[in-house]
């Protein structure tokens, strides 16, 4: 089917996040969800009132704003570009609907909880790229197990300088936790070989999942190399950011964005991540000791530029590729 207008372009996805809204208003953790954005709500308004919060941002530059704005941009084209180089042979040459594809998944993970967003990027790609699910989804889960282990080793190489440790011994840990992702890869091609060897019901279904994932070391290495960047740049620009609400060591400022981060793998999330990704936060930067009060005002102004640059990329990209969603390439 051909698609016209923007409206149509999201519509199929919508109609994927109706069955998955269906789930969540019968399952408990989306009400948990819900009750942790009321209660972030309530909390800050209790503890120094919404105005206290919204007032720090009169401290930082219009244009270093623009500048934190423009590297997240930058941050989205990585990200397009990790998929486009990941499935190469499904989007040759249309690289431009593949960063609309990315944006709107980024949008929608962004704002739905308990991760349901993530369904967006299967629905999309099978929509304009006839992407298989077995390949996309076992790939996109394989894309997001490098999302933790880049934030991971960020984490634990910025953790490095706060340890009496010689530069040597700071090199050797970091080009080793560097290097441990390649063990992976001979024992996946170990696995799936065995399970072609040995083809039963359930390790045929298991083999074709495995197919979507990188067979050699290149594509490997390519895949780390954009995760590991594109996480250094967000990072950066956040823990900037939370720099300028509660001034810190830049260090420590990293951790705390970092702690943010991780905070969308547990069980729980509230709407739009509000709550879990604060408490991520501040839990990253009360070691330091830190005020608490101070860290979690600072955690909610850095979520809301997070939400907030979300909804301003997702909908300049959106507008800017209108017309490449009009088309729907030749399937390979």
């Amino acid at each position: 089917m051909t698609l016209t207008t923007p409206t149509a372009t999201i519509r199929p996805l919508c109609q994927g996040c109706e069955r998955v809204g269906e789930q969540l208003l019968k399952s408990w953790k989306f009400w948990a969800g819900v009750a942790l954005l009321v209660g972030l709500i309530i909390l800050v308004e209790s503890s120094f009132g919404w105005h206290s919060v919204l007032v720090s941002w009169q401290l930082i530059p219009a244009q270093s704003l623009l500048i934190a704005v423009l590297l997240m941009l930058v941050s989205y084209l990585l990200r397009a570009l990790r998929f486009y180089d990941f499935f190469h042979q499904y989007c040759r040459g249309h690289f431009t609907l593949l960063t609309r594809i990315t944006v709107l998944h980024n949008f929608f993970n962004n704002l739905l909880p308990m991760r349901s967003g993530e369904t967006a990027f299967p629905l999309l790609m099978k929509q304009h790229f006839d992407l298989p699910y077995r390949h996309s989804a076992p790939a996109l889960l394989w894309l997001r197990l490098l999302d933790l282990y880049a934030l991971l080793v960020l984490a634990v190489v910025s953790l490095q300088s706060l340890l009496p440790l010689s530069e040597q011994t700071r090199w050797l840990i970091s080009g080793a936790l560097l290097a441990a992702p390649l063990i992976v890869l001979p024992l996946q091609n170990r696995v799936e070989t065995f399970l072609n060897q040995h083809p039963a019901g359930w390790s045929d279904k298991v083999a074709e999942l495995m197919h979507a994932l990188p067979k050699s070391p290149w594509p490997f290495v390519r895949a780390l190399f954009w995760t590991l960047i594109n996480w250094a740049l967000k990072l950066a620009v956040y823990a900037w950011l939370l720099q300028q609400f509660l001034p810190m060591p830049f260090n420590q400022s990293w951790i705390g964005a970092t702690a943010g981060e991780l905070s969308s793998v547990l069980p729980i999330n509230g709407l739009a991540g509000a709550g879990t990704y604060e408490a991520g936060i501040v839990a990253g930067l009360i070691p330091w000791g830190l005020d608490k009060s101070q860290a979690l005002a600072a955690a909610v102004n850095l979520h809301l530029f997070v939400l907030g640059s979300t909804f301003i990329l997702t909908g300049l990209i959106a507008l800017l590729t209108i017309r490449t969603a009009k088309n729907r390439p030749a399937h390979h």
